[in-house]
């Protein structure tokens, strides 16, 4: 499988290349599991990086910079998962994660503030024949679990108010 995993990687980097491509120039955030890839996205598409090792100054910076439009993307491990507020960004492109529904709908919630007119739309791309392939399969059926910030189910970011358009998660192969 580490083979499997390590060839998926190449096939990863070609599916957010053709993403980014097509959703040029949207807000695009960017998760993925680990640092070193974070570095690698960040070096390979000339793409601003948000880490742990990231100063908060900077972070602050990197995301003012993204609201306006200046930085169209922004790639990020897990800092971006939770407490950051964010509407303009309407695509997010998950190339790994920790197989957990909660970080799962914490990504899905960055890309869900409401912005008028927005279409939020959340790629996983999953590395084929792995059980990275199974847990997200797993994870897309399991029952929503609840909120806890908001004693809401989960399953409410997917309700339509008749405001945004959400369109559903789609998973792609790499």
């Amino acid at each position: 499988e580490a083979r499997a995993l390590a060839f998926g990687t190449a096939g990863k980097l070609r599916v957010l290349s053709d993403l980014l491509a097509e959703h040029h120039p949207a807000r695009t955030l960017v998760f993925t599991e680990d640092n070193a890839m974070v570095y690698r996205i960040a070096r390979d598409f000339l793409i601003p990086a948000i880490t742990h090792h990231t100063p908060v100054k900077e972070r602050h910076d990197l995301l003012q910079r993204f609201r306006t439009g200046e930085y169209p993307v922004v790639v990020a491990s897990h800092v971006l998962n939770e407490g950051v507020d964010v509407p303009e960004a309407s695509i997010a492109i998950v190339l790994s994660g920790t197989g957990s529904r909660r970080e799962y709908v914490q990504r899905l919630g960055r890309i869900l503030r409401r912005r008028e007119g927005k279409r939020a739309v959340l790629y996983e791309v999953v590395a084929e024949a792995t059980s990275e392939e199974q847990v997200s399969r797993r994870r897309q059926q399991s029952p929503p679990t609840p909120d806890r910030r908001s004693n809401e189910p989960a399953s409410d970011l997917f309700a339509d108010d008749g405001g945004d358009e959400l369109l559903a998660p789609r998973t792609q192969h790499g």
